[in-house]
């Protein structure tokens, strides 16, 4: 990745954090996430007209509520708390849609699917230096 690349995402990631985003209920009454190449996708959108569309598109009809987040909430406190790796998929669905992975400097570091990996390999599930 060029150094733009990394500063134009590093300015998209400090902006993300510091939004207010929408994600949607799944049936149960959490967060809707959608499981993708092992890792757990919360769903997160910002605004009201492009959570719609992506409802449409699914063929989730009917009442559907959703929770106002701050961004740096989803990263910092739910992704780690889902088990497995989680990342965000904001915008989903649309031409403007982004992915925050489950990588160190995205998720707390304990979270990221690199530490994820070598507890596995440990034997762990705990971090180990």
């Amino acid at each position: 990745m060029s150094t733009a690349s990394r500063r134009r995402f590093q300015d998209f990631l400090a902006g993300f954090r510091a939004s207010v985003v929408l994600v949607p209920f799944d049936d149960g009454g959490g967060l809707y996430s959608i499981q993708l190449g092992g890792i757990r996708w919360i769903t997160a959108f910002s605004s009201e007209e492009t959570l719609s569309r992506f409802l449409l598109m699914r063929h989730l009809y009917g009442e559907r509520g959703y929770r106002a987040v701050l961004g740096a909430r989803l990263l910092d406190a739910v992704a780690p708390a889902v088990s497995g790796p989680c990342g965000i998929a904001l915008d989903a669905g649309s031409e403007n849609g982004r992915v925050l992975p489950p990588v160190a400097g995205v998720v707390p570091e304990q979270a990221a699917v690199e530490q994820r990996l070598r507890a596995e390999v440990n034997g762990s599930s705990g971090v180990r230096a």
